[in-house]
């Protein structure tokens, strides 16, 4: 797997992933034999580095890209980690970064550097025996993840047609980073539903709250929020009790059907460092059922409950009341941790037919597990998820935009580079035709 990271979030996000692994592999209790603890670091290593430095250091397997010098910098001097980046896997053109906007960055960025990133992947696929495909970190808000990602990802489709593409996108907040954020995410959008094969979204605001609740961080910082999107990419990437867990089984099984191809995942448990050797461990049912519940759709409002931001409660879910769940297109549960006679896995909350549309099989979930703690947790669960309600962001960044562009509002920033009124058009149907599928789902009520 290739990892390639764009701008400023998907810099950030990638050194914050990397320092994930890492540490996973530094566990001083795995919780597993001596060889299943080899044969896991065996497969985490061959996923994510690419050999190593004179002075030991696992060299990570990406490609940095930027337009800004500074938070590349700031990555790459980091002396005191067990791994680093190759230096020659930098493509940093200095040039004051891409204006918030993703025509600038698309258009004209993204042409001067798309000859050297495609030149550093090509490089290092060459090297590789086994390429499972690639994964991109980014951020829809400014220009330089958003335009150039959208730029790169066309490439990238094009030079390896059979090659799987995993895209983590970050989403803004919803009441306002940039003025044109609105824009440059429906634009990232459109561009990623043909070319990606599978795009993993993640709210800015759903994990700012995350944060502050579950993790008790009053002044949470970008740090903060990288480290939970980290974990959540982690909990769901690395390698399972499955011999060939990879990025194709992935797709296959969560993004199969062309008309959707966006994910979710929720995970859990989350508790502040300070507290974590004295917080009590459930049993894998009420962690299951936790689950289940962040999929619930509250009956007044007809939007997710905030089940999420809340801690698991053994007690929640044992008294029988129907509600009503996001129809799920598929799901992928990844239990992390011991299983043994009196608590075992029992996946009957997540296998129940309410969960799915009618057109669906019982393939469209799948559990997967892995003995091996998980950053010295006993247990952790991630729950990849791609149901509806993926249309309620996706549907307030279209709104957003399409009220800006009715008014022409900051619409010469981007047509100064090129950008037409017919490529919003295409995008605003492209993004209008991907909430219209979601919306469409249907399911049932159920326990």
């Amino acid at each position: 797997m290739l990892t390639i990271q764009f701008g400023q979030c998907g810099n950030q996000l990638g050194r914050d992933l990397f320092s994930k692994v890492s540490a996973d592999l530094a566990s001083p209790s795995p919780g597993v034999s001596y060889g299943a603890n080899y044969e896991y670091a065996e497969n985490t290593i061959e996923k994510w580095y690419d050999g190593m430095t004179e002075r030991g250091r696992h060299l990570a397997r990406a490609i940095l890209v930027d337009t800004e010098e500074k938070v590349v910098n700031e990555i790459c001097k980091d002396a005191n980690a067990s791994w680093t980046y190759r230096t020659s896997n930098v493509v940093c053109q200095s040039g004051g970064g891409c204006a918030n906007n993703w025509a600038y960055g698309y258009k004209i960025n993204g042409q001067r550097l798309s000859n050297a990133v495609s030149n550093v992947t090509r490089q290092e696929i060459e090297k590789l025996d086994r390429f499972q495909g690639f994964l991109l970190l980014l951020s829809s808000a400014g220009g330089t993840g958003s335009g150039i990602g959208s730029r790169m990802v066309e490439i990238l489709r094009e030079e390896y047609e059979t090659k799987s593409i995993v895209a983590a996108i970050v989403l803004p907040f919803t009441f306002g980073e940039v003025c044109t954020q609105n824009y440059n995410t429906v634009l990232t959008l459109a561009e990623f539903s043909d070319a990606a094969d599978l795009s993993v979204l993640f709210e800015n605001q759903q994990v700012h709250a995350m944060s502050a609740s579950l993790l008790k961080n009053s002044n949470t910082t970008l740090c903060d929020m990288n480290s939970i999107i980290s974990e959540n990419l982690l909990a769901a990437l690395q390698p399972t009790d499955k011999a060939r867990y990879d990025m194709n089984f992935l797709i296959s099984k969560i993004a199969a059907h062309p008309n959707f191809r966006f994910a979710t995942i929720k995970s859990t448990p989350y508790v502040p460092a300070t507290s974590l050797q004295y917080e009590l461990t459930h049993k894998w049912d009420v962690y299951i059922r936790h689950l289940k519940q962040t999929l619930r759709i509250s009956k007044s409002q007809t939007e997710l409950t905030h089940v999420q931001l809340k801690t698991p409660n053994p007690i929640l879910g044992r008294t029988i009341v129907s509600h009503t769940y996001s129809p799920c297109v598929s799901n992928i549960l990844v239990t992390r941790g011991k299983s043994v006679q009196n608590d075992v896995v029992v996946l009957e909350d997540l296998q129940k037919r309410h969960l799915y549309p009618e057109w669906t099989t019982l393939e469209s979930f799948t559990h997967l597990h892995q003995e091996r703690k998980f950053l010295n947790r006993d247990k952790f669960l991630a729950l990849i998820t791609n149901n509806s309600e993926i249309h309620r962001p996706l549907n307030a960044y279209l709104d957003k935009a399409w009220s800006s562009y009715k008014f022409a509002a900051f619409l010469h920033q981007y047509k100064q580079f090129g950008l037409e009124e017919d490529d919003f058009l295409e995008a605003f149907a492209k993004v209008e035709n991907i909430v219209q599928e979601y919306k469409s789902l249907k399911s049932f009520s159920g326990n």
